[in-house]
């Protein structure tokens, strides 16, 4: 009953406020035109204000809304890609090369760390729509991790930014491969190891997934060369800097490779 009360005058004294706010307001403009006049231009800029920030406000959700058709769009044209490839007569020797048996699913990124030694992400697709352990995650901009566990909603990814993580990846000009990992201090730098030292890599070349995994799709742009050294003589390591922003990754796909399964089940038959 004492809050009740509380509330009661509370909003009595709002009201109060307000009605005499308003009194004073008509006796200023009524006691001059002058008067009137800033009254009226103080209300219709208060006016305008509010009506900016309504649609700016409204352009933000249509914003957001554009960017999931945008997402969404993506993804159709992808699997549009993916059969018309499947349809297009495809070299024997370039058979391995095809990325008709990967799928994509568009998650958001609604956590993210990459200050530290091991990183990791939170998507907000899990199990229901398909995610499983162990799959790829990637944006336009390169591979950003791999998923370790899922919930029903929700995928807890292991990001690049971590020590020991590794992709296969290659120099794109010259079909050079070799483990690509993060350099462990800034976000946007790995290095490509073991590359043979008579390969001569060029400062600004593309590296690219190399197709190697079942987690990723060939041929993903990952960043461009910046410097390379040789390692006691029998190979170099070349330094990379990363496409992607790990500081404002948000839109992702987790990868569904058909053929994932199999082809672990292969390799662990013959281990």
């Amino acid at each position: 009953m004492r809050d009740r009360f509380r509330l009661l005058s509370t909003l009595s004294a709002i009201v109060l406020f307000l009605v005499l706010e308003a009194a004073s307001i008509l006796l200023v403009t009524h006691d001059g035109v002058v008067q009137r006049l800033r009254v009226m231009g103080a209300l219709r800029s208060a006016q305008g204000w509010v009506w900016t920030q309504t649609s700016n406000l409204g352009s933000y959700f249509r914003l957001r809304e554009e960017n999931e058709r945008l997402l969404a769009e993506n993804i159709r044209l992808q699997q549009d890609l993916l059969r018309l490839q499947e349809l297009m007569p495809i070299p024997e020797e370039d058979v391995l090369a095809s990325d008709s048996v990967f799928t994509y699913i568009p998650a958001r990124v609604v956590r993210n760390t990459f200050d530290g030694q091991h990183n990791f992400m939170l998507l907000d697709k899990g199990a229901d729509e398909g995610v499983e352990s162990g799959l790829g995650v990637i944006t336009n901009q390169g591979v950003v991790g791999v998923v370790l566990a899922t919930s029903s909603h929700y995928s807890y990814v292991r990001s690049f930014l971590n020590a020991g993580q590794n992709v296969s990846a290659k120099l794109s000009r010259q079909d050079i491969f070799g483990p690509l990992s993060w350099s462990g201090t800034f976000p946007d730098r790995a290095v490509l190891r073991e590359i043979p030292v008579h390969v001569e890599p060029a400062i600004g070349d593309t590296v690219s997934t190399s197709g190697y995994s079942t987690l990723y799709p060939p041929d993903i742009p990952l960043g461009t060369v910046i410097s390379f050294e040789f390692r006691q003589g029998s190979s170099q390591d070349v330094d990379i800097k990363l496409f992607e922003d790990f500081n404002s990754v948000y839109h992702v796909y987790v990868v569904k490779n058909a053929h994932g399964n199999e082809i672990e089940q292969l390799y662990e038959q013959v281990q």
